[in-house]
């Protein structure tokens, strides 16, 4: 949720608008129509954010499952993972997407990397670590 809060946020700040940040998410799937859709594409583009947060979580968590280092050094492979969402999502999502290629200036994809590394990969490594910590836990009472 705090990755997409930031691009809101700042934008706002700007004088832009949450739903041009929510319909530019919809692009991906509808492309430049997105941007024509009002409400009904910013739900969308809400809609896929967190479909796409959700699987990014949870494939975390389940390679967790099988791999206990994601666990037990959350506070460094959950950063590094956010990296590797940042980078999958830039060189291999948007451009299969309707979307496509993007020309990102370093300045634009390094704030990108270090929004991935805050507000995905460490939230969610602890969180997976809490999860687990929490539930050794209740296994071993």
């Amino acid at each position: 949720m705090l990755d997409i809060l930031k691009p809101i946020l700042f934008s706002v700040a700007r004088g832009g608008s949450a739903t041009r940040v929510l319909q530019s998410i919809a692009s991906g799937a509808l492309g430049r129509e997105a941007y024509q859709g009002g409400l009904a594409t910013a739900l969308l583009g809400l809609g896929l954010h967190f479909f796409i947060a959700f699987t990014v979580f949870a494939t975390y968590y389940f390679a967790s499952r099988s791999l206990p280092v994601l666990v037990s050094r959350a506070l460094i492979l959950g950063p590094l993972y956010g990296i590797g969402v940042h980078c999958f999502m830039q060189f291999v999502v948007i451009p299969l997407s309707a979307i496509g290629p993007l020309k990102l200036s370093p300045a634009v994809f390094f704030e990108g990397l270090l929004t991935h590394i805050v507000c995905v990969g460490l939230p969610t490594g602890l969180v997976v670590r809490f999860a687990a910590n929490r539930g050794a836990g209740r296994s071993a009472g």
